[in-house]
């Protein structure tokens, strides 16, 4: 199902005529969906939990950023000759091993290691006057005024050719804004999707029982879908590993 057929199945199941339009347009409810969506993402890990974001690093470049990342779980970099697994540091060790300097003075190689990044600011970039970090920017890892839906991870040593960057993790689900825009949760499990929506409206309503009831039978549904992720990790294992 689509976000238009979500909006109009919604409304029929709930009778909450003043968030759809009549003509399944939004009024309102596109924002408890969505909210549901990010609730049932966090509620358990299922089949379409990770996901791969890639993003180009140039010749020189040390830093990436990537969207609605819950969880970063590996970062692989890959040129047209080889594909490779980077190495997690943290970021203190990798500020004192590689970032000491300007990046423009620290010699490009073939990285090997990531780590991630803070990408605030405080107070935030957007509301500081820029003449006060000017003549120290090039130290400043912290540049990003548009960071809330980032995360960035920072790369070493900043790299000697240009190679696509896999980060791989728990993401989640874009945001449906569109009539036509369909989601895992829209498509596979469009009813599940509709009691998230439900649920999200109980919390604002302050309605603990009825929160406590959409929590039940949400959390059933996902346990079984869950389920099915297991099933699909344990297959062919024949035994546990010392």
């Amino acid at each position: 199902m689509n976000l238009l057929q979500i909006r109009k199945k919604f409304r029929a199941l709930s009778g909450r005529f003043d968030l759809v339009n009549e003509d399944g347009s939004d009024n309102g409810v596109d924002f408890f969906i969505n909210s549901g969506q990010r609730h049932l993402d966090r509620m358990d890990e299922t089949q379409k939990s990770w996901g791969s974001s890639f993003r180009f690093l140039e010749i020189g470049g040390y830093s990436v950023q990537f969207p609605y990342c819950r969880a970063i779980k590996e970062v692989w970099v890959g040129s047209t000759a080889a594909r490779w697994q980077l190495e997690k540091k943290s970021l203190q060790n990798m500020l004192a091993g590689y970032f000491t300097e300007l990046p423009s003075g620290i010699a490009t190689g073939e990285p090997f290691y990531y780590s991630p990044m803070i990408s605030r600011a405080v107070p935030e970039l957007y509301k500081t006057p820029a003449d006060e970090l000017e003549s120290f920017v090039g130290y400043v890892d912290t540049m990003s005024a548009n960071h809330f839906a980032y995360n960035s991870i920072l790369i070493a040593p900043p790299s000697n050719i240009k190679l696509v960057v896999d980060i791989r993790g728990l993401f989640y689900t874009d945001q449906l804004t569109l009539d036509t825009d369909k989601s895992y949760w829209s498509e596979v499990h469009p009813d599940v999707l509709v009691m998230a929506t439900m649920r999200m409206i109980e919390i604002v309503n302050r309605n603990t029982q009825g929160v406590n009831d959409w929590d039940s039978a949400i959390g059933a549904a996902v346990m079984g879908i869950g389920k099915d992720l297991v099933e699909e990790e344990i297959a062919g294992v024949t035994q546990i590993q010392d």
